[in-house]
């Protein structure tokens, strides 16, 4: 009992002390909605450990100094505030007690004590933690819970009774607070003014969401770097616009989720999200200057530095996230971050004012767009620094107080910023969009007279090639009808009928140019000398124009060899050839600058002794007896007529080789030995086996119709592949 009574008296003694230092706050019938105490009324103490209790600090009132006596609050330590207040109400009073206006202070525990001692403690909150508003779930068509429901606990005074409050609570570090003695609102009066609050903080938001549609369908619209750099900063605007607390709640989580005792890391979920969303905006902001300045290409210097800037700023937004910065002064966290974002924007303001000075009309946009911007972050550093922003200067009157706000002016700053850069963003795609179109309409102007001019050159050079196309023309003419007459010249130097006559029991011959004169010649010797006769085959150097002139040569010199000795031997008759052909051709002198021949068969025929007379210059000479067997005769290695002449061991030799009635003798150029053809994917050439087979198989039949059958097979075996040579098949039986 005598420790009660001790108790008692001390805390008695205590008050009274407290009330002679400290005069008590009356609030009354006239008391403004916002009463702000006077600095005298207020008494404070710092407990630079933070880890004094509520009887601690009573016990030590007399260490308590007025607040007009105290240097500003920083954040490390805590601080212990009395207040008096003096009730001069007819009937009981509802007020709040706001540690500056709600914001400046966090870790807010207060408590009340009334003049018979009691203890009463009413709240005990971080400060801004997003506290819901219990209106946002009750039914408004029925009877409130609560005659005045707040997201903050409420004191109610009784008429004529003093209490006295204690608050112990710590620094923001961001805004320092400006005041240590609390508010005292007048709790059923101010939700009459909140209603305008809310009004102009759903009127942001609204704004917000809107531009933040629009920008992200002009985005997807247009498909440009730009529009798609202000979408995005334009989200992260739009949620730390409706994310940022003010004096009475905090937008996105007051009326709409309860995340009231929600923690991430040190700090409570909307103050997580609200610095995450403040950094993303300040981040994406100058990203999107990048992009729509063009800022790479025009400033590559300051682009760079935006570089180092975005880093920084990137580990200051992780080290505000992560890590607990309490314990280190406001001015030394947030100075630098807020100086270097200023000068970031100082210079994203000047690349705007050169590119408008080079004719980027829209940087304008831009640079109107860059004061409210500016503005705000200039007020920001002002409540860094504790320095007075001139937005105080404002009256306390309709929405001036609000603005005064510095997260009211912020959200203010970045919607009217969102507002002109949507200008800005519309006009610049338009400009895009004309520079486009002027673009694409200097392109098909140029493209129409290219096309003139082309249509032009087309037609002269047309008419050009229409007249070159005439006298080519007449020149392929001229060369067609040299040549069916070279043709014609060709063809008579062939044996005639009446050298055929009598000498053959049948004969079949194909002489097949590969163009329409050729190389290859058949010839037989003049029916005017009796005896034996001679028949050769010559396969010339070339074909078309320069073989056919050979083979006139070749049978010219045949003709004088057997005009002048009928009987010569076809060895013999072949190498008086080989001079000729190496003398007319002028092949024999040094300086030649010719080197051609040919291949030669001559068969020397004597139908009285039933036998004949071979000799060749590498053509070959087959037998096809009536049983069906076939001999291949060879000739020399060597060719006829060429500028070396041949070696004596390649020299020709006869071959006399006898016969029967229905013997078949048949005499082919290469043209035919060499074509390639089959059915096979690669082509291989006729070869001598197969025209051994094709002769065995026609046995028994005229000469000329076996001429006919070989004939047949080749071209089967040939098929559809080009020709390659002249073709020369000359079939006799005796």
């Amino acid at each position: 009992m005598k420790k009660i009574i001790k108790r008692a008296l001390a805390l008695l003694l205590g008050l009274c002390g407290l009330a002679i230092a400290q005069p008590a706050v009356e609030v009354g019938p006239s008391s403004p909605v916002i009463l702000v105490p006077p600095k005298t009324a207020a008494l404070v103490l710092e407990d630079r450990q933070g880890k004094m209790s509520l009887d601690e600090a009573k016990s030590r009132l007399s260490d308590f100094r007025r607040a007009s006596d105290m240097p500003p609050p920083n954040s490390i330590s805590a601080y212990w505030v009395a207040l008096s207040l003096h009730s001069t109400q007819a009937d009981d009073h509802v007020i709040r007690i706001v540690p500056t206006v709600g914001l400046g202070w966090k870790d807010i525990r207060i408590s009340v004590v009334d003049a018979d001692g009691k203890i009463t403690h009413i709240t005990n909150y971080t400060g801004v933690q997003g506290m819901h508003n219990r209106i946002a779930n009750e039914n408004p068509l029925r009877s409130l819970s609560s005659p005045a429901p707040s997201q903050y606990a409420l004191l109610t005074l009784k008429p004529g009774r003093s209490v006295t409050v204690f608050l112990r609570m710590y620094a923001d570090q961001r805004f320092p607070p400006k005041a240590y003695a609390p508010q005292i609102i007048d709790h059923q009066r101010y939700l009459e003014m909140r209603r305008l609050g809310l009004y102009i903080e759903g009127a942001l938001a609204g704004a917000m969401l809107a531009l933040a549609i629009f920008g992200w369908y002009n985005a997807l619209h247009t498909r440009n770097a730009a529009s798609y750099a202000y979408g995005v900063w334009i989200l992260f605007a739009l949620v730390s616009a409706i994310g940022q607390p003010v004096h009475d709640g905090q937008r996105l989580f007051e009326l709409f989720i309860d995340v009231s005792n929600i923690q991430i890391n040190h700090l409570h979920l909307t103050e997580f999200i609200g610095a995450a969303a403040s950094f993303g905006q300040s981040m994406t902001y100058v990203i999107f200057a990048r992009v729509f300045l063009e800022l790479k290409d025009r400033f590559p210097g300051f682009y760079q530095f935006t570089h180092a800037y975005l880093i920084f700023y990137l580990a200051a937004a992780a080290a505000r996230l992560l890590w607990d910065q309490h314990t280190i002064p406001a001015q030394t966290f947030w100075l630098p971050i807020g100086l270097s974002t200023w000068l970031v924007l100082i210079g994203v303001f000047t690349c705007a004012f050169i590119r408008m000075r080079e004719g980027f009309e829209v940087a304008r946009f831009f640079m109107i767009a860059m004061f409210p911007y500016l503005l705000f972050r200039t007020v920001f550093i002002l409540n860094v620094l504790s320095w007075s922003s001139p937005l105080s200067l404002l009256p306390d009157v309709g929405i001036f107080y609000f603005i005064k706000e510095p997260t009211t002016a912020q959200a203010f700053g970045v919607t009217l910023e969102a507002l002109i850069m949507a200008l800005a963003v519309v006009a610049r795609t338009r400009t895009l969009q004309e520079q486009l179109s002027h673009n694409i309409q200097i392109q098909k102007e140029l493209v129409e007279n290219q096309n003139r001019i082309l249509e032009a050159t087309v037609a002269e050079r047309t008419r050009e090639l229409e007249e070159q196309h005439e006298e080519l023309e007449e020149t392929h003419q001229i060369v067609i009808g040299s040549v069916n007459y070279a043709s014609r010249l060709q063809r008579s130097q062939l044996p005639r009928a009446h050298r055929l006559q009598e000498r053959f029991r049948s004969i079949g011959v194909v002489w097949e140019p590969r163009d329409t004169i050729g190389g290859d010649l058949w010839w037989i010797s003049s029916s005017q000398h009796s005896g034996p006769f001679s028949l050769a085959v010559a396969d010339c150097t070339g074909h078309g124009v320069p073989g056919a002139m050979l083979s006139l040569l070749v049978s010219n010199s045949l003709e004088r060899i057997y005009s002048s000795d009928p009987q010569v031997r076809p060895a013999e008759a072949l190498m008086l050839l080989d001079f000729l052909v190496r003398t007319g051709l002028n092949q024999d002198a040094e300086d030649s600058e010719s080197d051609d021949g040919c291949d030669a068969a001559i068969v020397r025929i004597d139908r009285d002794a039933c036998q004949v007379e071979f000799a060749s210059a590498k053509l070959v000479l087959f037998h096809l007896h009536p049983d069906g067997a076939v001999h291949r005769h060879a000739g020399a290695r060597a060719s006829l007529g060429y500028q070396q002449p041949p070696n004596e061991e390649d020299t020709p030799v006869n071959q006399t080789i006898a016969y029967a009635p229905g013997d078949v003798f048949v005499i082919v150029t290469d043209g035919l030995t060499d074509q390639p053809g089959g059915d096979g994917a690669t082509p291989v050439a006729f070869g001598y086996r197969r025209i051994e087979q094709a002769l065995s198989a026609l046995r028994g039949q005229t000469a000329k119709e076996i001429s006919q059958g070989l004939h047949a097979t080749f071209n089967r075996w040939q098929g559809l592949r080009q020709r390659r040579d002249d073709v020369t098949l000359v079939v006799f039986s005796l």
